[in-house]
Formats: structure tokens, sequence, C-alpha cells
């Protein structure tokens, strides 16, 4: 017998619903007939042609803008739910700040300061919004982006790790405190993810690194050319969407306080 998805009656917010695994969340939620609203910070357009494409399908999905740095608009995306569907019982966090790559000894105080302040407390400002919503519902299931290199070294990568381990460490906590209020927290550790095949990549990812990669387009072809020697190919977005999708499911109503890893076997 084939396990369908079920979810409790009520809405879903997904945050970067635009992005690689935030699109394909949003997508597989409205295939199993979750209404949501999802959020974008730039790309408008792309927005709210995934909005359109969606509606026109059937499905209950609305697009707003929202930032994590930003608690009153992510406050305006939780009660949008909330005035549209009656209550909220699923968060899925899709995407944090764009990472740039380099050496953490290279990094100044006050950028990672910066980055930390826009992605491990942007998390938490998400986090912080949305339990009191889902305590009024009745319960709910947060799931969030976390990352494989935490698990293994990724070159160039280093000061995602950084605030990543903290948005973990803010997982387990959220899942041992809130769970009498039958709120599940857990995580997703992202590895490569993209529509794109491993061909496409590779048509135009140089195979040779640079000598010394100082530019960020050098830098992400050293990263790419590791993530293309560690596994056969990129998750797609549906692969990432179904996972996110079944943890905030009722089939996983006894899964919290943990930290998938959707890498492929990068870091067996």
């Amino acid at each position: 017998m084939a396990i369908s998805l079920t979810y409790p009656e009520g809405g879903a917010l997904v945050t970067g619903g635009t992005g690689n695994v935030g699109e394909g969340v949003v997508r597989r939620l409205a295939d199993a007939g979750v209404p949501l609203v999802f959020t974008y910070r730039g790309g408008k357009d792309r927005a709210l042609a995934l909005e359109a494409g969606l509606r026109d399908a059937g499905h209950a999905v609305t697009a707003v803008q929202m930032d994590m740095i930003d608690g009153a608009s992510i406050q305006a995306a939780v009660d949008k739910v909330v005035a549209d569907h009656g209550r909220l019982h699923t968060v899925v966090c899709g995407a944090g700040v764009p990472v740039v790559f380099g050496r953490l000894s290279e990094f100044s105080i006050e950028e990672v300061e910066k980055f930390l302040w826009g992605d491990a407390l942007g998390y938490f400002r998400v986090f912080h919004t949305v339990i009191p919503a889902l305590k009024a519902g009745g319960g709910g299931s947060i799931t969030t982006c976390s990352t494989m290199a935490l698990r293994r070294h990724i070159v160039f990568d280093g000061i995602s790790p950084l605030s990543k381990g903290s948005v973990e460490a803010l997982v387990r906590q959220i899942a041992a405190e809130e769970g009498v209020h039958g709120i599940r927290c857990n995580a997703v550790g992202i590895g490569w993810v993209h529509a794109f095949s491993k061909e496409q990549f590779r048509d135009w990812i140089p195979r040779e690194n640079p000598a010394n990669a100082q530019t960020q387009e050098e830098r992400m072809t050293v990263l790419l050319n590791q993530l293309m020697e560690m596994v056969p190919r990129p998750a797609t977005p549906t692969e990432a969407g179904n996972l996110f999708s079944y943890l905030a499911s009722d089939q996983a109503s006894y899964i919290t306080g943990q930290t998938i890893l959707l890498d492929g076997g990068a870091t067996l």
C-alpha cells in the first residue's frame, strides 16, 4: 500500500520559497493539497510567476515579501497564513543569507557579525515569531535548513557551518522545550541541490581549479569541483521538497530534534 502524506487543517509558511530548496518545498506541499504562503526577499518576478502557475493549477498559494532581519515582515507573513487559512501548522525555512565564499580567517569580525545577524539570528527571529502561532493552533512542525558542511569540510564554505551550528542547536532546544505544546522541530542538512544536472554544471565549470582562487567565481569553481567528486549528481528541488514535506507531515509525527542529511552520501 502506498503511503500518502497528510497534514492538519490550516496552512503552511515557507520562507525563501524561490530558492532551489524553497521552490521544491512549495511545489511538493502544494501538490499534497496544503494551502500555503511562501516568502521571497528579492526576485519578485520569479515569485509571482511561481504563485501564478500554482494558482492556475488549482492550488491555494500566495507569495509575500519578507526579510529575515525584519521582524515585522515575518509577523506579517505569519498573520497572512492565519488570516487566509485559519491556523498555522507548518513552517519551513527554505533559505538563509547568501553565502560569501572564503577562508574564515579572511573575514573581518564585522563581516562575520553581519552574516550571523542575518543568518543564525534570522532563523531565530522566524522561530520566535512562529512558535506563538503554532501554539495557538494546537501545535505543528518547524523544519529548517542546515548544511552538510557541519559534517564534512567544504572548501571556502566555512562561514555557513559557523552559523548553521547555532541553527542546529536552536532546533534541538526548541524540540525539547516545545514538544509539550505539540510542536516538532527538525533540520535538513543541505548538500548540493539544483535543477541543473551534473553534466550541465560540467559544461561551464572548468575541470582544472585555479592555482590561487581569489574571486568568488574562482572559489565557486573549486567548491563545485569538490562537490562533483563527492556525489554523482545534485539533488533535484523535487527531492529536497520530498524530504521537507515528509518531515512536516503527520506521518513524521515521532520525528523531532533531528538533522537529516540530504547529501547523496557525501558525508559517508
